[in-house]
């Protein structure tokens, strides 16, 4: 009988685990490890190092976010939205992040500044991200609300403020307003 075959979701998960538990300062192999149930080896032959589980778990994350994006921005595009690729960002904004996006978040903090694959994965993102808002009509109009967009959710990620259902359903529709109102 061979190894035993780990899905390397199963890992990620463990991963989060520790990082919504104990912080992203504390995430090692081995607290991975222990959380999956699994020998360090295991966690090591699908992530060689901290850097590239964390490195996986963003890419895991900006999957989830983007097919969330993109599910909400194809329903704008069905509804002839004056511009999809935005507010599809505003309605999927609408989703009150949890505490593994938190969790993510805060290990991607923690860790962007010396791991330069890591900022790499974040600056391709954010330049698809760019991409996407800036084409469409008013495209400096909808930068502009797509940096206020950013700076709400990255509030939230961080758990810096919480706002609450009303708040926050203000503040996007604001943020709406940003794109309508704009004159440069």
């Amino acid at each position: 009988m061979g190894p035993r075959k780990i899905d390397p979701e199963h890992i990620l998960d463990a991963a989060e685990r520790v990082i919504s538990r104990t912080g992203a300062a504390s995430l090692s192999i081995d607290s991975v490890a222990r959380e999956a149930g699994v020998s360090k080896s295991q966690v090591v032959y699908d992530h060689k190092t901290k850097c590239a589980l964390l490195e996986a778990l963003v890419e895991r994350q900006i999957l989830r976010d983007q097919q969330t994006t993109d599910s909400c921005v194809k329903d704008c595009y069905d509804a002839g939205s004056s511009h999809a690729e935005l507010f599809g960002r505003l309605i999927a904004a609408r989703k009150r992040p949890n505490e593994r996006d938190r969790a993510v978040a805060m290990a991607v903090s923690v860790s962007l500044g010396r791991d330069e694959l890591l900022q790499k994965i974040m600056r391709d993102w954010m330049n698809k991200e760019l991409a996407a808002v800036s084409h469409g009509p008013k495209p400096k109009a909808a930068r502009m609300a797509y940096f206020a967009l950013t700076g709400f959710s990255c509030i939230e990620r961080f758990n810096f403020h919480t706002w609450t259902d009303t708040e926050r359903t203000e503040i996007l529709e604001e943020i709406a307003e940003v794109y309508a109102t704009y004159t440069a």
